[in-house]
This record gives C-alpha cells, sequence and structure tokens, in this order.
C-alpha cells in the first residue's frame, strides 16, 4: 500500500492556474498590441512612399502633356517652396525655372505631410531641395533619392525612392536579406 500522506508530489491548485492563465494572456495581449502597432506604423510609411511615387508620376506626366517644366518641391504651407519634405509637398508648372509659384505658373498638386513620424529627405546631383522635370520628362540633371527615416531610428522601417535621371522612380530593395533596404550604391540605408 502507498502513503499518500508522505509523498513529496504537489499540484497546482486552482488559483495558481488560474493566475498563470491569466499571466499569459496579459502577456500575449501585449505582443499583439506591438505587432498591430508596428503594422499601422509600416502601413503609414509604405502609404507616405506611395504618395510619393504617385506625385512623383503626375509631376512627370505633366511635364510631357503641357510641355513645360514642372517643379516638384517641399512645402508646409501647399503654396510655396518652403518648410520640410515630411510636411507636405507641391507640383506646379514653372515656365521661367525660378521654382517659385508665379507669372502663369499653376499650381497642380499638393501632397499631404508625410503620415508617420520621422525625416523625409531629397538628395540629389545638384543638391537642391526641389526636382525640376522637363518637357522631355527627365529630370533636370537632378538624379538623386528620397530617404525616409522613421524618428525611432528603426532601419527596418527606413525607406527610399531613387530617381534616375530619365525621371523614373524606383523603390531600393533589401537585396541581402537582413531587413534593411540598400541604396543606389548596394549599402545599407543609414539614418
Amino acid at each position: 500500500m502507498v502513503n499518500f500522506k508522505n509523498s513529496a508530489c504537489h499540484g497546482l491548485t486552482l488559483i495558481e492556474l488560474l493566475s498563470v492563465i491569466a499571466v499569459i494572456g496579459i502577456l500575449s495581449t501585449q505582443l499583439n498590441v506591438i505587432s498591430l502597432r508596428q503594422s499601422r506604423i509600416r502601413h503609414d510609411i509604405d502609404n507616405g512612399i506611395q504618395e510619393l511615387v504617385s506625385g512623383l508620376s503626375l509631376a512627370r506626366a505633366a511635364a510631357v502633356a503641357e510641355n513645360t517644366l514642372v517643379t516638384f518641391c517641399r512645402s508646409d504651407n501647399g503654396a510655396d517652396c518652403q518648410g520640410k519634405w515630411e510636411q507636405g509637398s507641391i507640383i506646379f508648372t514653372d515656365a521661367n525655372a525660378d521654382h517659385v509659384v508665379n507669372g502663369n505658373d499653376r499650381l497642380l498638386f499638393r501632397l499631404p505631410p508625410f503620415p508617420a513620424a520621422g525625416k523625409l529627405t531629397f538628395n540629389s546631383f545638384q543638391n537642391k531641395q526641389y526636382l525640376q522635370l522637363t518637357a522631355r520628362g527627365s529630370t533636370s540633371f537632378q538624379n538623386g533619392n528620397f530617404t525616409f527615416c522613421p524618428s525611432d531610428g528603426d532601419l527596418t522601417l527606413a525607406r527610399q525612392l531613387i530617381v534616375n535621371l530619365t525621371g523614373r522612380v524606383r523603390h531600393a530593395r533589401d537585396s541581402n536579406g537582413d531587413g534593411i533596404v540598400e541604396n543606389a550604391q548596394g549599402k545599407p540605408l543609414s539614418c
């Protein structure tokens, strides 16, 4: 016969079991919230980049269709070339190439502020903070890139658009699978 009084084997009480289940539930919920937040940030960044691609395509198409120079620049007020890229941008015809809406120039489109927190920069061959597209659809010798760096510094969320001399745009890709996209020279983006 086995004596159960002196046995060293103890089970969990119902209260202990419920406590463990509650802790697991809370941790699982926290992980889901973090995952949803990351998904939302990634979605906002991708939408902002897509709006930028659409704006660049519209500027190029307008330059060709209207047979005139079109300027794409940063604009915090939706009317003038000023402010920071992440605050918004404008596209307008620019007959005298002075990157100012004046004379017979027409405002064609306003892009809203970038939907994610971070910094959007434009680096071009001539180091100007505007992009001009000629009546042929090419840049005015301003090939370069738009780079988005998130405010938290997470390089897996950094994005880059590369604009070539012909005015065409392509997304920088992560060719080595490390989660960080590479620039036109094949080096990982840095923010």
